[in-house]
């Protein structure tokens, strides 16, 4: 694994001098709901920030980017300053976890932008744009005109649609790399894309906020039994909507709760949790609210 870069400072950066007074982490969240008082979200992030710097990590090591730990950090900090002003204690759901959806759509955000002013305009384009320099790094860098076919065809474009990928990803090449080496198990010279080309990733949700604002909008408006078999069957929280859970059973060597994927259910499972005799039932009326969140969002996929 290439190595992280990052400057003490950086990874310090929410630490108070003296400490404040260690409490629960919720209870700065509720202060500072009450009062809205930035001295309870400083003692917050003053206590939280050791498990901030592990799950910015996660993104570093996810989009293989090791030296954005600053930029992402801060994109993470506007990620939980967004989530604060749609945060309703009433609801019950602790903070750390109803955070996690602004926060990862910040980052993906910043992933798309990588702050040289070329813009991806989702995930699956930034994907398409790594494989492109994949690609054209097989042929040399030629830019030839018969290279651009020879990329074009790779991907299914034309060529003017590959000069301006190509110019986007010598744009942010100096910011993230587009492609990693790796010797495979012959000791065979080969490439990985650090990103995989697919439309079917969970995150393409997060690919334009009015289509994951309506998206979640709709699913709100779902029958309860609706919401809930669909965050089983998916493995997300139905709260929050977060994929994501901490397990306090197994802690990392900081003491801190690991972060990991909520588990998906089979329909037979679903149907022994709502006390349903067939897992066929639940299928379908999984089947019928996503096709009711289907035609919510139709006119904008």
């Amino acid at each position: 694994m290439a190595a992280e870069f990052f400057a003490p400072e950086e990874w310090h950066m929410y630490q108070m001098y003296p400490a404040p007074e260690k409490r629960d982490l919720q209870e700065y969240i509720s202060d500072y709901c009450r009062t809205h008082d930035d001295k309870f979200l400083a003692a917050f992030l003053h206590f939280y920030e050791e498990t901030l710097n592990q799950n910015v990590l996660i993104y570093m090591r996810r989009f293989f980017m090791m030296e954005h730990f600053a930029d992402m950090k801060q994109a993470y900090v506007m990620g939980l300053l967004k989530a604060l002003k749609h945060y309703d204690i009433e609801q019950g759901a602790k903070f750390t976890s109803f955070k996690e959806r602004y926060v990862e759509r910040e980052i993906l955000n910043y992933v798309r932008s990588t702050r040289t002013g070329f813009t991806a305009q989702s995930l699956a384009e930034y994907a398409k744009l790594r494989k492109a320099m994949a690609i054209w790094d097989r042929y040399d860098r030629d830019y030839s005109d018969g290279t651009l076919l020879a990329v074009a065809n790779e991907l299914g474009e034309n060529v003017t649609a590959i000069r301006e990928i190509l110019l986007g990803g010598l744009l942010n090449e100096h910011q993230a790399e587009m492609y990693r080496q790796y010797l495979d198990s012959d000791g065979e010279n080969g490439l990985e894309e650090v990103i995989a080309d697919s439309s079917s990733n969970p995150y393409i949700m997060y690919e334009k906020s009015e289509l994951y604002d309506r998206l979640w909008e709709a699913f709100d408006n779902l029958e309860y039994e609706e919401r809930k078999m669909l965050s089983q069957r998916y493995g997300f929280c139905l709260d929050c909507h977060s994929v994501y859970y901490l397990d306090t059973s197994d802690l990392d060597e900081y003491g801190e709760p690991k972060k990991k994927f909520i588990p998906q259910m089979m329909y037979t499972d679903i149907a022994t949790d709502h006390e349903y005799s067939s897992a066929n039932t639940v299928q379908r009326k999984c089947r019928k609210a996503l096709d009711k969140l289907r035609w919510e969002i139709e006119e904008l996929v």
